[in-house]
């Protein structure tokens, strides 16, 4: 046989090593139950892990349908801190959910007990409506590699996606823990990659795709550090060309942050792509020509430096232009 029953379940055997009283909770490993029967010490009782209690809070509100914890070391209202009934998860261990609302100054709130065990291993997919930590971190982390050769399993956070042909998919907000008292600190936030093995590296931190909209980090005002050096993947070589705006050389639609150019030769020039008129873009824009200058135009329409419409800015012989969109809107440009 595979299975023997052994009884219903309703209850568990229980030995104590102290004597338990009637209507003591009793949390077994993260499962609070509940003695319903004295129990001397040494001997043999039961302890009900389901059904429903009036249970001793302290002084909180609950809504029914709320989650309930045990804290053991909580005060019930008018008692002393042998433990009661709290609506803060990282005080205990999940008892069960409010069967009924309970206002601040009731003295219990009746629970219907769930046995819900906390577990490091959830198999299959989950739905929630918020994920808390209740210690000092939340920690997520993908499948280690089972191969020494092996790719350590990735993590996707992705907001849901959008429900109709107009609708805009759930956003994915991670925050830190919040200051609970005075003027505490909010917790931090890492984003790392898998932890290499041996001489192996630690793996890639990637914020978006190829299909991203937009990655935004920090907000207007906010300093932003970069700690080590930044990366900027070159565009396509563009090569100088005409002698205005309208016959320029036409850099790639916003492909990259930096883009190289050959066949500068003074009178040459190159002109940005209506792409990347969008506030705030600044571009990188290489002269190949080491003794040349190098045009730069923007976008059809565009003034630069304040100067006049469609007119180029040109570089300083062989060096390239930086080139940063102060107002998509005015088409207006900052260039250096």
């Amino acid at each position: 046989m595979e299975a023997i029953f052994v009884q219903d379940g309703h209850s568990v055997d229980y030995t104590p090593d102290r004597a338990v009283s009637a209507g003591e909770v009793i949390v077994i490993g993260t499962i609070p139950m509940v003695a319903t029967r004295d129990i001397a010490a040494g001997e043999q009782g039961a302890l009900r892990r389901d059904g429903v209690f009036d249970v001793l809070k302290g002084s909180e509100t609950y809504t029914a349908g709320d989650a309930v914890y045990w804290d053991e070391d909580g005060t019930p209202i008018g008692g002393s801190a042998t433990g009661c009934a709290t609506a803060t998860a990282s005080l205990g261990n999940l008892m069960g959910f409010a069967q009924d609302d309970a206002a601040t100054g009731d003295t219990t709130v009746r629970v219907v007990f769930t046995s819900a065990k906390r577990t490091a291993t959830i198999a299959g997919s989950v739905e929630a409506n918020d994920i808390t930590g209740i210690d000092s971190s939340l920690g997520i982390a993908g499948q280690a590699a089972t191969t020494p050769t092996g790719a350590g399993g990735a993590i996707a956070l992705a907001g849901g996606a959008g429900g109709s042909v107009s609708g805009t998919g759930g956003a994915v907000s991670l925050a830190g823990g919040a200051g609970t008292a005075g003027d505490a600190n909010g917790g931090a936030i890492s984003v790392l990659g898998g932890n290499a093995h041996g001489s192996g590296t630690d793996g890639v931190a990637n914020l978006g795709t190829s299909n991203t909209s937009a990655v935004n980090i920090a907000a207007a005002s906010i300093p932003t550090s970069i700690i080590g050096p930044l990366n900027r993947t070159a565009g396509d070589s563009t090569a100088a060309a005409g002698s205005t705006y309208a016959n320029a050389g036409a850099l790639p639609a916003g492909t990259a942050g930096v883009y190289p150019t050959t066949a500068a030769d003074g009178t040459k020039g190159v002109i940005v792509n209506a792409a990347d008129k969008v506030t705030g873009r600044m571009i990188f824009i290489g002269n190949g020509v080491s003794n040349k200058i190098l045009k730069v135009y923007g976008p059809e329409g565009a003034t630069i430096n304040g100067g006049s419409v469609n007119a180029a800015f040109s570089s300083v012989s062989g060096k390239g232009v930086v080139m940063y969109c102060l107002s998509s809107d005015d088409n207006t440009w900052l260039a250096w």
